[in-house]
């Protein structure tokens, strides 16, 4: 703004033409917003202002000052009413606003530049944007018909429709990309104009858009995640517009089972837990007495059922379990897994509820059916039924039987967490055999066997024999051990830690780094560095020092042809 104009539009220069009480007023409605807009053209400044009704100003800037008028009673055109200082205000901070973002980055500088030009210009420009780009012209069409009054929820389920076309066999990335983002318009717009529509017709609307997006996923591979936008806004959608209906807690609850158990429940929020705000107790109650129904018209699941059938049951299941496990009824809870039974888990799942309800006498039928009920070629629960199945002995007080089954497991797993808890039980009970000694002996004998494992994960007894070394604190057995035997680096790695000294400790850091290193690939070799990094921050003497410089030397030697790794160790040891 020119300072001439700055003069003649100051607070002094306002107050003097329209009086002390007219300004007063004018700051006042400037502040609330009342101009509804200011528009400038020449030397003329023309607004509307909000006040009892809507008046018209219209102010001109001339060398002499500013004069105007409003179709106010108290202006008649003539007078500087309040109105006409309201105006001059807003054209004044607009001014300086325009000044700011003159001064301002490029994106200032654009909006400064729209704010200058007048509304036609302006409406050419963006209008031709929005008909060049499909994603917007979706977005203001939407936004058009609905100020205009056009668009109704019929207009709506056609615009969903058309935003999500299926069977298209969509599969790269940026085809899926585009289709996702053309429908966020519309899904965005359904969201924005939900809360003018009936519930029920809206609810009708978010239902048939989470079909339709469903349909067009059976033919779009969306391992991208580009619908999750519009899956997640029609979700949260429709949590919403499930609220604001006024259905009774039956219908509503029936609903919402529909819904829950349908071919596409996958594109529903978690039902009832998403819903409980809208179900409320009726609601929730008349949910669970739809559950009920139908869980009570399901055979018991037969031995050998698929997993298509048996998630039906678990699907029922879950959430009259949840509840009867909120009310610490024990009887529902094993009544609901007498009808699944047939599952080992279920059984081990029964016991376990069993254990916590302090109710001893039945957990072993349910260990029994467990058993029963374990698939020969495949016993995937063995070790977690024989778990219960000492902690029964405990209780009964048959502390030696149970800590046999506890070996057991051990040989079963050769886990150092059921090791641990082997000596445990041994220390507590005070029982008579030495399950420590019991066990290294066994582990040594294996070892000198040259039993191998009997499956690809199950670790070698070298390794599991310096885990048990190491639990103890029997680091010279460890040391020994792994002088004689190949061992997992992370073991080696820890023992290398535990070790006082640092002579003991410098041969199993050079057996750690070769191994690294002749890994031949960068990570391998910036890991073996740091090795050597912490090793050499561990040290305390002026002979570890020297020890150490020979092993660079050594390794230096060794991988010289390994040109990246022998890099990077002369920038971590320049000096050394």
């Amino acid at each position: 703004m020119q300072q001439d104009e700055l003069e003649l539009l100051s607070d002094r220069q306002l107050a003097m033409l329209a009086g002390d009480a007219a300004f007063g007023r004018g700051v006042e409605y400037f502040r609330e917003g009342m101009v509804i807009g200011w528009n400038k053209k020449g030397a003329t400044i023309t607004a509307d202002v909000e006040g009892s009704e809507r008046y018209r100003v219209v102010l001109k800037l001339g060398k002499r000052g500013i004069e105007g008028g409003c179709d106010c009673p108290a202006s008649e055109g003539i007078d500087f009413c309040k109105h006409c200082v309201a105006t001059a205000l807003a054209y004044r901070a607009g001014q300086a606003e325009q000044a700011r973002l003159t001064e301002g980055d490029a994106s200032e500088r654009i909006r400064a530049y729209l704010q200058q030009m007048d509304k036609p210009s302006l409406v050419e420009a963006l209008q031709s944007l929005i008909e060049n780009d499909p994603v917007l012209h979706q977005q203001w069409s939407l936004r058009a018909d609905a100020v205009l009054g056009v668009l109704d929820h019929k207009a709506l389920k056609k615009r969903i429709t058309a935003a999500f076309p299926v069977n298209r066999d969509l599969y790269r990335y940026g085809q899926v990309s585009a289709y996702f983002a053309r429908a966020e318009a519309i899904v965005e717009q359904l969201a924005e104009q939900a809360p003018q529509l009936p519930a029920d017709k809206c609810l009708t609307l978010v239902d048939y858009a989470l079909s339709r997006m469903a349909r067009a996923l059976e033919t779009i591979d969306d391992s991208g995640g580009f619908r999750f936008h519009c899956e997640a806004t029609l979700q949260t959608l429709h949590i919403q517009t499930v609220k604001r209906l006024d259905w009774a807690p039956d219908r509503l609850a029936a609903y919402l089972y529909d819904k829950a158990f349908s071919d596409q429940s996958d594109m529903y929020p978690e039902v009832p837990d998403a819903y409980d705000a809208a179900l409320g107790e009726a609601g929730l109650a008349a949910y669970q007495a739809c559950l009920r129904q139908a869980w009570e018209a399901l055979p018991a699941l037969p031995t050998g059922a698929g997993w298509s059938e048996r998630f039906r049951y678990i699907r029922l299941r879950d959430p009259l379990l949840k509840r009867a496990e909120a009310a610490g009824d024990l009887a529902a809870i094993l009544a609901l897994y007498e009808k699944t039974a047939s599952d080992e888990k279920d059984c081990l799942d029964a016991a376990k509820t069993c254990i916590a309800h302090a109710a001893w006498d039945r957990v072993e039928p349910w260990l029994q059916r467990a058993a029963r009920a374990e698939s020969k070629d495949r016993p995937r629960w063995d070790n977690e039924r024989q778990q219960l199945q000492v902690r029964l002995l405990l209780h009964r007080g048959e502390s030696e039987d149970a800590a046999r089954l506890q070996w057991d497991i051990y040989r079963q797993t050769l886990r150092l967490e059921d090791y641990r808890y082997l000596v445990q039980l041994a220390d507590e009970h005070r029982l008579s055999v030495d399950y420590r000694q019991h066990v290294r002996d066994w582990l040594t004998e294996w070892l000198h066997n040259g039993a191998q494992p009997r499956f690809a994960w199950e670790p070698a007894a070298a390794n599991c024999l310096l885990q048990i070394h190491l639990e103890e604190g029997r680091l010279n057995e460890a040391l020994v051990l792994c002088k004689e035997r190949g061992v997992a680096a992370n073991l080696l790695h820890a023992l290398a830690r535990a070790l006082p000294d640092t002579s003991e400790r410098l041969p199993l850091y050079r057996r750690l780094v070769r191994s690294h290193v002749q890994r031949t690939n960068n990570d391998a070799y910036r890991q073996a560095i740091a090795l050597l990094q912490e090793l050499h921050d561990a040290l305390d003497d002026p002979d570890s020092h020297q020890a150490f410089a020979a092993l660079l030397g050594e390794v230096r030697s060794e991988f010289k042809q390994k040109r990246n790794f022998i890099k990077w160790l002369n920038e971590a040891f320049p000096c050394v």
